[in-house]
């Protein structure tokens, strides 16, 4: 095992330049991957993203206020100011009831639009520059993602988008003992 075509992933998951920020944060947590290259209309690759990318938009949301809610044990919403009833505390909603009003996602639905619903895709994304062909061998490989300090890179074949390889590849490659010393 010598070249990218031996670790890398050819079932790519990718996102359109059109998502919002919210879209791919959730495609991200659903997939369990860090990055995703970026597809236009017509599928052609136009960059990459990555969750550091949905963080850097997130923070730039200076006034987002973080407030804590009390659920009573009768599914009653308690608010941080009133302490005269002892409440159930489940500050990470595992444990809501099917019947609580958190569980339907309405309260979600009336909090303030923010920029992860209205940024797109395009706005956030790195311009693909970071691609690789298949025949790229491993040391190359992990000296671009080193000099770019970067984690993972698109392969690229005649053009067209062949797979994704990242530094886990790598690392799973070594750990599996496919890479020789």
């Amino acid at each position: 095992m010598s070249s990218v075509r031996d670790i890398m992933q050819r079932d790519v998951v990718t996102v359109t330049t059109d998502a919002t920020a919210r879209e791919l944060a959730r495609l991200l947590a659903d997939e369990q991957i860090s990055g995703v290259p970026v597809i236009d209309g017509n599928g052609r690759l136009v960059g990459v993203v990555s969750s550091t990318d949905v963080v850097r938009l997130a923070a730039e949301e200076s006034h987002v206020r973080l407030v804590t809610t009390a659920i009573r044990a009768g599914g009653d919403l308690g608010s941080d100011d009133d302490t005269d009833e002892p409440a159930d505390q489940d500050p990470f909603g595992f444990f809501l009831p099917e019947d609580s009003p958190l569980a339907d996602g309405a309260l979600l639905a009336e909090l303030p639009e923010s920029r992860l619903d209205t940024a797109t895709v395009e706005e956030i994304m790195t311009p693909v520059s970071f691609t690789v062909e298949p025949d790229t061998s491993i040391a190359e490989l992990c000296e671009f993602l080193v000099r770019g300090r970067i984690h993972r890179a698109v392969v690229v074949e005649d053009g067209a988008l062949a797979g994704i390889v990242t530094s886990a590849d790598v690392l799973r490659a070594v750990a599996s003992g496919k890479l020789g010393s």
